[in-house]
Formats: structure tokens, C-alpha cells, sequence
């Protein structure tokens, strides 16, 4: 498993990168409603204007597997592998929505969240990609990818 971390300023721009296609499948989604892309994307705002100085509140990370363990990986359980990385790395207490893409041969995920917390606290980012590294290679052993 490979995890791919990036932050950003829009969550309008994100959200319609991972939803406006063919291939795109919610898995999971907490906090927000997901009846529309607009709504999507106002949730997510509304919460992001509880800490309005923090400029990048798009926390938007990709989990990749590999060919040979698509297989492995039904829709639940790259949704409950999400949740287990979200909680290692200690993205908790705020919006997240899981994403399935179906435009590549290897089995991938999205995972947006909001760096704004549910009390308006931030998410930190610091050390995060040292943390991806080592969160994805305990998940590879853990569940023999």
C-alpha cells in the first residue's frame, strides 16, 4: 500500500476532481451530506469558516495497492483500510469522505478531509508525510500486501 499526501486551498476544486467521473464511487462519507456536489462542497466550507486563518484546510490523500491485490480488496475493506490509516495518522473528530476511482488497472482510493476539526481546531500537518510512510508500510504487513 502507497499513500500519497497533499494539502490544499479548495475544496470546490478537489471534490470536483474526484466526483466529476464516470468512475468515481463514495464509499464513505462523515459529516457532510453527499446528495449533491454542491452540497459536498458547502459542508465542508462551512466547517473550513470555523478557523478562517488557516489557508489550507483541503487535506486530500491517495492510498494505491497494487494490481495482484485487487483480489483483496472489496469496496468495505478499502474503506475500513481508510479509516484505520485516518486513525493512525491521527485525522479524527472532522468531515472525511472516501472515494473510489475505477480509471486506473490498480485499485485506488481518495480520501478528502477537512484540516478544520469539529471544535475548530486545526489538523496538524506537520511530519505528515514521514507519518504516510510509516502508517502505509504497517498497514502493508499488517494485512500481507
Amino acid at each position: 500500500m502507497i499513500g500519497k499526501v497533499v494539502t490544499g486551498r479548495s475544496f470546490g476544486g478537489c471534490i470536483r476532481y474526484n466526483l466529476q467521473r464516470e468512475q468515481a464511487t463514495i464509499l464513505y462519507a462523515d459529516g457532510i451530506r453527499t446528495d449533491s456536489i454542491k452540497h459536498i462542497i458547502q459542508d465542508f466550507n462551512m466547517q473550513r469558516k470555523m478557523n478562517p486563518g488557516l489557508g489550507q484546510a483541503v487535506g486530500h490523500i491517495v492510498l494505491s495497492w497494487s494490481v495482484q491485490h485487487k483480489i483483496m480488496l472489496t469496496p468495505n475493506i478499502m474503506s475500513d483500510r481508510a479509516k484505520e490509516y485516518m486513525q493512525k495518522m491521527k485525522i479524527s473528530d472532522t468531515q472525511c469522505l472516501i472515494v473510489q476511482h475505477h480509471d486506473r488497472e490498480h485499485p485506488h482510493i481518495h480520501i478528502i478531509h477537512n484540516r478544520v476539526n469539529n471544535e475548530a481546531k486545526t489538523i496538524s500537518d506537520q511530519y505528515q508525510r514521514k507519518r504516510n510512510a510509516e502508517v502505509c508500510r504497517q498497514l502493508t504487513l499488517k494485512h500481507g500486501y
